[in-house]
């Protein structure tokens, strides 16, 4: 509030948001069973909207064998149907509430090709973003950065440019340091000149994208020396890479399993290097082949819960990503512990210079708006890519000139493409997809 220096009065997305981390502070330290509770009192809220609201949710309760949403209770809830990253793909329009509470405010479409390459629209309400902000501030909060510091970020789907703050998650209650922001598929030189000049204090980006500048700082003998921290997403965090960073710029890593549909799914714990669900917002399932939980140590596929989006809620979607489940954490939290997230690799790609860069399909691939199912874009040499794809018909020929004009645009300059239809975009060694795999990167 302005004229009023001391106590301070935050606005009213200020005072909410601090409002919920008043909230969060105690219940990360409540028992397991007791936030589990409370998750599933939530989760039956949903569900009973999503039954009475969302088309494909209509049947859910008679095909799990339940008389009412009051029946769902963790064992029970593992009746209910998994969700597909394709159910959601072909018939979209089912997964969208006929109405919702007007209290949760506006809604925002968000386009994802995610970790496993598969096109899909996700639909937001202001609410469940709140929550969103809310868990990336923890993370701010949880691993005591300096909010004064200056943030530079390298990623996707962001301008280049400057801004005063370094998200809406932090702004509403914090005064932070300025915020520089470039593209990953900006090459990998280009990167650390920027870096050097822009002295940031905390770096954020892909693991394979920082992988690439450390090899490419310690090769060269530059270094950036103000960087306090680093923070990665968006990809499974490779063996090594904390030592890496560590030995050439003396800083630590923080990472963050997050997703567009949900958001920080786990964030990594202040006292070690395990990751917290962050359970206030997702109910998260590890399931073996057979559907039954995980036992800590066991690794198994990504079952996620959404428990705040009531304009399409996302009940037992499968990510596709691969886990291993842990015990209770030491730190004495009870948000439970995930050891390890396989998979979610994006390679690096190199240019017919012989530069590294980030390539980036996402918006590309939707602008050309065909129909696949499922995708693998491969780089065998600079200029050539060969595209794997899922689709119940071959492509015409103007898919096919759109999609390779769409390679093109994803690379930032043009290539030779050919195109393979699959019965199945293969997984790789880790037991997931990869969007991009690039022959000739050597990156390691």
């Amino acid at each position: 509030m302005p004229g009023i220096a001391w106590p301070a009065v935050p606005s009213a997305a200020g005072a909410a948001m601090l409002a919920m981390h008043f909230q969060l502070e105690r219940s990360q330290w409540w028992p397991v069973e007791r936030i589990l509770e409370l998750q599933f009192q939530q989760l039956r809220e949903l569900a009973g909207h999503a039954i009475a609201n969302v088309p494909h949710y209509r049947d859910h309760l008679a095909r799990s064998g339940l008389a009412s949403v009051h029946d769902i209770t963790p064992q029970r809830y593992l009746r209910w149907p998994v969700l597909r990253r394709r159910d959601l793909q072909e018939r979209h329009g089912e997964f969208r509430a006929g109405r919702f509470p007007p209290s949760h405010g506006r809604t925002f479409e968000l386009f994802t090709s995610g970790s496993t390459a598969m096109p899909t629209r996700v639909l937001y309400t202001e609410a469940a973003q709140f929550f969103a902000h809310a868990m990336g501030l923890r993370d701010h909060l949880w691993h005591r950065r300096e909010f004064t510091g200056k943030l530079a970020a390298i990623r996707f789907l962001t301008p280049d440019g400057r801004q005063q703050g370094w998200s809406p998650a932090t702004n509403a209650v914090f005064p932070t340091g300025p915020a520089a922001v470039i593209q990953a598929s900006m090459d990998i030189d280009s990167q650390l000149d920027w870096l050097l000049a822009e002295q940031p204090d905390y770096l954020f980006t892909s693991p394979s994208n920082l992988r690439a500048l450390l090899a490419h700082s310690v090769e060269k003998g530059r270094r950036p020396t103000s960087i306090k921290g680093v923070m990665t997403y968006a990809e499974a965090l490779p063996d090594g890479l904390r030592e890496a960073l560590g030995a050439a710029w003396g800083a630590p890593l923080n990472d963050t399993y997050s997703c567009t549909e949900f958001g920080a799914l786990a964030l990594q714990c202040p006292a070690g290097t395990n990751y917290h669900v962050q359970s206030e917002n997702v109910y998260i399932e590890i399931l073996r082949e057979d559907g039954k939980p995980c036992n800590p140590g066991e690794m198994g596929r990504v079952v996620v819960s959404g428990l705040h989006n009531f304009a399409m809620p996302l009940l037992r979607y499968e990510l596709g990503d691969m886990a291993q489940a842990g015990a209770l954490c030491k730190c004495g939290r009870g948000l439970p512990l995930i050891e390890r997230i396989a998979g979610r690799v994006r390679n690096m790609a190199r240019d017919p210079q012989g530069r590294l860069f980030q390539p980036g399909f996402d918006d590309a691939m939707d602008e050309a708006r065909v129909p696949v199912q499922q995708y693998q874009i491969i780089q065998h040499a600079a200029a050539a890519l060969e595209m794997l794809y899922v689709m119940d018909r071959e492509l015409s020929a103007q898919e096919r000139d759109r999609l390779g004009r769409a390679l093109s645009t994803g690379m930032g300059y043009g290539v030779d493409a050919r195109f393979s239809r699959v019965d199945a975009v293969p997984r790789s060694p880790g037991g997931k997809y990869e969007g991009f795999v690039s022959r000739i990167a050597d990156v390691h």
